[in-house]
Order: structure tokens, then C-alpha cells, then sequence
């Protein structure tokens, strides 16, 4: 009996456990059943990266020089009619002019003897220069050093010689009266053989007023005997005096205009991670001796057109720091100077960054040095680079 009654009650232990086991299974059962349910409903898709700073590295620009900006419209352009470009690259105002020109036959036909040594006199002689010395001074440039000089070419195969003397003055201004800025006598100076339009005087004013007349007097061409048997040419060569004015042009004012100074193919896809505030850093080397003031700055990004090409497109919901100044530096002595340009969103984000177009005031130069300006002098940026502070949110992960 006390076997039967132990059977019976494991069998009911176990049938419990087997009720609990079905129990048990049944919300697993319902568990693994397929379900459109989406773990990612309620999950914050947006990451937050870099929470201190991160840098994009964009490279250098340049380097840009005068002789680009020059070729573009503006009031800078203007200066084009009225200066040109030296050989050495220098803005400079140059006048050349023949005054004086006399055949070696018709002289020896006049001598009363051929074979000696003669004091030639030449006529005196002034003039004005057309230098366009006041459009410049309007526009803040002055000019300086102003180079004088006469130039004479000898047909023969001997050495001449010049003598006189060289005035040069200024404009009359209302009602103050021309002022003499510079008198120079020259005495026997030489001429080589067979040389074509030779300096043989020369003159130089530094600071001042700019030339507007000048005058030669008393001068003599002294010619060695027997001309006609030093002249290559059988008579035909002809000694001819003449003058150049040459002035070098510096900005002595604050230039009244403004330039736009491009800067390219910057490509800085900053659109898709939220950026309010992004600062354009950058390290400008200049050697033009002229400070430059930022004014404004124009941001730009690409969009496609209707013939599905890209192109620049002025974003206006940024606002851009300006103000920064550029120093100003010496040829071969660029002068470096940190600058950086701070970009805020008006409303959204900062899109992405395809170029920027600068806008920037001349100031009169400061510091010592070389202060003429030469259309080969460079401004470059470089180490540009963006630079977004607070971490970059990236959405959509």
C-alpha cells in the first residue's frame, strides 16, 4: 500500500511540473510569433562628434598679385590708362619725347672747316609733361622717386659729348605760382661711340611734387672734326637729343576704392553637419606695401542650373566677420599676418563652403622699406583651413 500511495503522489509532482512547464511556454510560444515592431522608434538618431574642435585642412591660395587684380573691372582698373608696367614688374608714369635731330651732312655742309673739333649749339627748349600726376594724387597715389634724364644718340664712330643745363618745375596750384623743384648744369658729358638714344644726363627728385615742366638752356654738342669720315651712314646718321620722365608710383593716401580678392575651389562640405559656426583660419604672406582692410566677405556655394551644371550661388543666410586687417610687407620681405574669418548662420546651418569672395580697402602703407609698387608683388594664404568649435551633429546615421 505505502508503494501505490508513494507512486501516486510522484505522479501528481509530476504532472504539476508538466501544468507549470505548459504555462510556461505558452507567452513563449506567443513570443516568437513575427511582429512588425521597429527597435528604433523613440532612439535619438542624431550623434554628436568632436565636442571640443574639429579642423578641415583646405590648403594655400595663391599666390595673387596686382598685375591679376589690375586686369579687372573696377576703379583700380582705371590706373591702367595712365600708368604702365616697367621691366622690372614696377607702376610706373612714363614720357619720352624727341627734341632735338640733326643729319651729320647738314652740319658739315654749314662748318666753315670740316676737319676741326666744333661747340654744336642747340636751340633752347621746354615742355610739359602730360603725366597724369593729378588723376593719380586723386586717387591717393603719389609719385616717387621721378627719374629726369636726356638721351642722346651718336651715329659716329667717335665719342661726343653734351654741356647745358636741366630746369624742372612744378604745376602752378590756384594761386601759389610753379615752383623750380630742381636745377641741374652738366658739363661735357660724354656720349660713346655709334650709341643709340644714351643716357647721358640724369636727374632724380625724391618725395615733393610731381614734374610738370622742364627746360633745357645753353645746351652744346660737342662734335669731334672730320664728321663725315666717322659716319657710318655717309652723312645720313643724325645725333638727336631727347628726354624721359619716369615716375614710380606709391599710395601715400587711403585709395578710395575697394578690390574683390577671390578665393577659389575651396570645397568645404560643412552642409551636412550642422554647423552654426564655422572660423576660416588662415596665415596671409604679403609683400605689397600696402595694408589691407577686410570690408566684407561674400560666402558662396554650388548649385546645379537648368543646364545642369554647377555654379556658384551667394549664400545670404550667413553672416561673416569683417574688419581684419592684412599688413603690409616689402618685394622679397613678406610680411605674415594671422587672420581669421568667423562664419555664423543666420537661420539653420552653414551650407557647404565652395568659395569665398573677399572684399577689401587699401590703406596707406606702414613701416620702413621699399614703398613703390610692383605689379609682381604677392599676397598668399596660407594654411587655410575651417575650424568648428562645440562638435559636429551628424543625422541619420
Amino acid at each position: 500500500m505505502n508503494f501505490f500511495r508513494n507512486l501516486a503522489a510522484d505522479y501528481v509532482r509530476v504532472m504539476r511540473r508538466l501544468f507549470l512547464l505548459f504555462l510556461l511556454s505558452v507567452p513563449l510560444m506567443w513570443s516568437c510569433e513575427n511582429m512588425d515592431y521597429d527597435i528604433s522608434e523613440g532612439v535619438d538618431k542624431e550623434i554628436t562628434l568632436f565636442g571640443d574642435e574639429v579642423s578641415f585642412p583646405i590648403g594655400d591660395i595663391g599666390p595673387l598679385t596686382p598685375k591679376a587684380l589690375l586686369g579687372g573691372e573696377g576703379t583700380l582698373d582705371a590706373i591702367k590708362d595712365y600708368v604702365k608696367e616697367d621691366e622690372e614688374g614696377f607702376l610706373v608714369v612714363e614720357v619720352e619725347n624727341d627734341f632735338y635731330s640733326n643729319f651729320v651732312l647738314l652740319i658739315a655742309t654749314f662748318l666753315p672747316d670740316p676737319t676741326i673739333p666744333i661747340d654744336l649749339p642747340v636751340d633752347d627748349y621746354s615742355g610739359k609733361l602730360k603725366s597724369s600726376a593729378d588723376i593719380l594724387e586723386a586717387l591717393g597715389f603719389s609719385v616717387s622717386p621721378q627719374v629726369f634724364s636726356l638721351r642722346v644718340t651718336n651715329p659716329l664712330t667717335d665719342e661726343i659729348s653734351v654741356s647745358g643745363s636741366l630746369k624742372l618745375s612744378s604745376a602752378p596750384d590756384g594761386e601759389t605760382p610753379a615752383e623750380t623743384l630742381l636745377t641741374q648744369d652738366f658739363s661735357k658729358s660724354s656720349v660713346s661711340a655709334e650709341s643709340v638714344d644714351a643716357e647721358a644726363v640724369k636727374a632724380e627728385l625724391t618725395g615733393g611734387k610731381p614734374v610738370s615742366s622742364f627746360s633745357f638752356e645753353n645746351v652744346l654738342l660737342h662734335l669731334p672734326g672730320s664728321m663725315m669720315e666717322k659716319d657710318p651712314s655717309g652723312g645720313f646718321g643724325a645725333f638727336t637729343l631727347s628726354y624721359k620722365y619716369k615716375s614710380y608710383i606709391m599710395l601715400e593716401n587711403d585709395f578710395p576704392g575697394e578690390i574683390p580678392i577671390d578665393i577659389d575651389d575651396i570645397d568645404l562640405p560643412i552642409g551636412q553637419y550642422q554647423v552654426k559656426e564655422a572660423r576660416i583660419r588662415t596665415e596671409v604672406s604679403s609683400e605689397i606695401p600696402v595694408t589691407l582692410e577686410l570690408t566684407g566677405v561674400d560666402v558662396y556655394m554650388k548649385q546645379t542650373n537648368e543646364a545642369e551644371r554647377e555654379v556658384p550661388v551667394k549664400c545670404d543666410d550667413v553672416s561673416v566677420t569683417t574688419g581684419l586687417r592684412i599688413n603690409s610687407g616689402v618685394t622679397g620681405h613678406p610680411v605674415v599676418t594671422p587672420l581669421e574669418i568667423v562664419i555664423r548662420a543666420e537661420e539653420g546651418t552653414i551650407p557647404d563652403i565652395s568659395s569665398l569672395s573677399l572684399t577689401v580697402a587699401i590703406k596707406a602703407p606702414t613701416g620702413d622699406g621699399d614703398k613703390r609698387l610692383n605689379l609682381n608683388q604677392a599676397v598668399c594664404f596660407n594654411n587655410l583651413r575651417a575650424t568648428v568649435s562645440g562638435g559636429i551633429t551628424i543625422q541619420d546615421l
